[in-house]
């Protein structure tokens, strides 16, 4: 057990200190320098504390991590109950763009992550930020129950904690085969990845083209994939019309035209979310 821990709970709105450790939706990308990039950020960002998670469908999260220059540090997440998800972990890195620098491919590493700024194969002047996509997979077989997931950062010699409590809920998702296609740019909203899914499901206007790298946007539209099969396989439901009412579209027309500017928001799919895995069960057999 890891004794000594620092409760900390850093929200958008509060200052970045030199050490920190946040925890932040999958729509909530962060530069190189702590703070989300413009046309991710909103007024009231999610606080992810209690998240809930489907069974047999990943759950993803930024960890970001601010340290100061040269200070090696190492991040380690770990639950109770034990074993219970498949944790992987992926280090995000920054492409420079003309709206700034943009967490986009994906290095995986080992837990625990042990690492130092400057990033030496790509240094950037400045920096003082690490951001981290932690990808939770929740086996179909998962009792329905609330897990404790804590993030842990150890710098010098302290501890930083991020607990969470993970409710894993009884909805099952249905096991979908990942299409490529083409995905929206890096310096588009990150919730731009959801809207060829959500466009599928509204408008039944199938994706195109093919995209392989593996990046957050990628991983961005496979979580909407398998949240958007689970709608379909609601129990015979039909929850267009709720969520609809949940993203905040309320032109189904206008918005299968141009999603973009009708969708309001940067993190309206976590609503979204919200509705499926309330109103789905587990998925028939």
């Amino acid at each position: 057990m890891v004794t000594r821990r620092v409760c900390c709970f850093l929200l958008l709105a509060g200052p970045v200190l030199p050490q920190s450790l946040r925890v932040l939706s999958e729509f909530q990308r962060v530069d190189p320098f702590g703070d989300v990039v413009p046309v991710d950020r909103t007024p009231q960002p999610r606080e992810i504390l209690s998240p809930g998670v489907a069974r047999n469908a990943f759950a993803s999260f930024h960890v970001v991590v601010t340290a100061p220059e040269r200070e090696p540090f190492f991040v380690y997440v770990q639950t109770n109950p034990a074993d219970v998800f498949q944790i992987s972990l992926y280090k995000e890195l920054y492409v420079k763009t003309e709206n700034g620098w943009i967490p986009d491919a994906l290095e995986p590493v080992k837990l625990p992550a042990f690492d130092t700024l400057p990033y030496l194969p790509l240094p950037i002047p400045g920096q003082n930020t690490v951001s981290y996509w932690m990808d939770i997979w929740v086996p179909a077989e998962t009792t329905v129950q609330r897990v404790r997931l804590e993030v842990l950062l150890k710098i010098g010699r302290g501890w930083i904690e991020y607990p969470m409590e993970v409710r894993v809920m009884p909805a099952v998702a249905p096991t979908v085969q990942e299409r490529q296609v083409a995905f929206p740019p890096a310096t588009a909203r990150a919730a731009a990845a959801v809207d060829g899914p959500f466009r599928n499901f509204l408008c039944n206007e199938r994706e195109k083209g093919q995209e392989e790298r593996l990046t957050v946007r990628r991983l961005i539209h496979r979580n909407a994939v398998q949240d958007l099969a689970l709608a379909r396989a609601a129990q015979g439901q039909d929850l267009r019309a709720e969520l609809m009412r949940r993203s905040g579209v309320s032109d189904k027309k206008r918005w299968c035209q141009s999603p973009a500017a009708a969708t309001p928001g940067t993190e309206w799919f976590l609503r979204v979310r919200d509705a499926i895995y309330q109103k789905s069960g587990p998925a028939p057999d």
